[in-house]
C-alpha cells in the first residue's frame, strides 16, 4: 500500500501530466509497462490503472516521475546552446562542489526528490539531477536543472463604445500557462538553455537571461560562449541534395551584407520546398553572390518512421533553435545530434 505522503506524490505528478501530455501517451506507456490501459478520461485512467498499479507495484512512482520528464523537457522549445572547455565542464561538475552549492541555496533536498508545483508566482528551480553513466560506475556525465513559471496570456473578449460617455470599455480574458525550462550540461561542455516557447513573441533574450541568473550558481557563465549555428544553416542548404529523405524544407531566408533579404516558402508545409528547381536555384544565385542563409523552416524524417517527422525552425540567435512540438528525449537527441554534425 502506499503512504499517504506517496499518494499525495503521485496525484501531483498525475496532475501534471494531464496538462503537458495526452492520454495517448500515458495508455502507451502504461501499455508498455505491462498495466492494463484502456480508460475513458483521466480521471477513470487514475483511479482504475494507475492508482492499482501503483498499490501492486507494478508501477513505481520513479516510472511516473520519469515519464513526466520526458514529456515536459523535450520539444516546445527555443535551445539556446554554449560551449565551454570539457576540463573547465569537469570541475563545474564535481558532484562535491554541486552539493554544496544546493546546500547553500537550500536546495539539497532536489539532489534527491525533485518538487511538484503547477504555477509558482515566481521562477522556481524543482528539480536538481546529477546524471550519472548507467553503467554503475558512478561517472558524472551531465547536470540537469528544471525550472518551471507561471506565465499569464492575455486575449481581448470585449471592445465596447459608449457613445453617451464618449467612453471605450476593453475586456481582456487573462489566461495563466505553466511552463518548464530546462538547462542541461554535458561533461564534453555543451550546455543547452532549453526555454518553453512563448505563445505570443518570437524574442526570448529576456527568459534566457532570467534563467541564466537562476542557475549561475551551479553553472557559472562566464566560462561558456555561444555556438554559433550560422554553419549548419548554410550546410543544410549547400548540401541539401544530401539530405533527401532525411529533411524536409519548408522555407529558407538569406540575406547579404547589403541588407537584401531573399525568403523562399513552400505553398503549405506539407510541400518540400527543395524539390522546386526554380527556387532552389534562385537560391544558390543569391547564395553565390555573398549571400548567407539566416534561417530555415525544416522537418526531421525519423530513421525509424519515416511518417515521423519533427519540426525545427532555424532562426532568431546566432545560437538558436527550436523545436515546435512535443518529442521524446530519443527524437530530441537525433535532431540536437544533426544540427551540431551540421556545424
Amino acid at each position: 500500500m502506499l503512504s499517504q505522503v506517496e499518494k499525495e506524490r503521485a496525484e501531483s505528478i498525475f496532475e501534471l501530466l494531464k496538462e503537458a501530455t495526452t492520454q495517448q501517451v500515458v495508455k502507451d506507456f502504461l501499455r508498455d509497462k505491462g498495466v492494463h490501459h484502456s480508460a475513458a478520461n483521466w480521471e477513470h485512467m487514475y483511479d482504475t490503472r494507475v492508482l492499482p498499479a501503483l498499490e501492486s507495484k507494478k508501477l513505481a512512482l520513479s516510472d511516473l516521475e520519469a515519464l513526466l520528464r520526458d514529456v515536459e523537457e523535450h520539444g516546445r522549445q527555443h535551445i539556446f546552446l554554449f560551449q565551454c572547455k570539457p576540463e573547465d565542464a569537469t570541475k563545474i561538475l564535481l558532484e562535491h562542489r554541486l552539493t554544496q552549492i544546493a546546500i547553500a541555496e537550500g536546495l539539497d533536498n532536489l539532489l534527491a526528490q525533485p518538487t511538484y508545483v503547477n504555477m509558482p508566482v515566481e521562477p522556481e528551480i524543482v528539480d536538481i539531477r546529477i546524471n550519472r553513466a548507467p553503467n554503475g560506475s558512478g561517472i558524472v556525465l551531465g547536470l540537469t536543472i528544471k525550472i518551471v513559471e507561471c506565465r499569464e496570456s492575455s486575449k481581448l473578449v470585449d471592445d465596447d463604445f459608449d457613445q453617451n460617455t464618449g467612453r471605450r470599455t476593453k475586456v481582456w480574458e487573462v489566461t495563466k500557462k505553466r511552463a518548464v525550462s530546462v538547462a542541461h550540461l554535458s561533461n564534453e561542455g555543451l550546455l543547452e538553455i532549453r526555454v518553453a516557447s512563448r505563445e505570443n513573441s518570437t524574442k526570448y533574450h529576456e527568459q534566457v537571461s532570467k534563467l541564466i541568473r537562476l542557475i549561475n550558481k551551479f553553472i557559472p557563465m562566464d566560462s561558456f560562449e555561444p555556438v554559433s549555428l550560422g554553419k549548419s544553416k548554410a550546410t543544410l542548404h549547400e548540401k541539401k541534395d544530401d539530405f533527401a529523405g532525411v529533411i524536409r524544407y519548408t522555407s529558407t531566408t538569406a540575406t547579404n551584407d547589403m541588407g537584401i533579404s531573399m525568403n523562399l516558402s513552400a505553398a503549405n508545409m506539407s510541400n518540400n520546398l527543395m524539390q522546386n528547381d526554380g527556387s532552389a536555384g534562385a537560391m544558390r544565385e543569391f547564395l553565390a553572390k555573398k549571400g548567407y542563409v539566416t534561417g530555415s523552416n525544416i522537418w526531421f524524417i525519423m530513421p525509424d518512421d519515416a511518417t515521423r517527422e519533427i519540426h525545427v525552425i532555424l532562426n532568431g540567435e546566432v545560437h538558436e533553435f527550436a523545436v515546435t512540438a512535443a518529442c521524446t528525449p530519443r527524437d530530441y537527441s537525433y535532431v540536437l545530434g544533426k544540427i551540431l554534425s551540421l556545424n
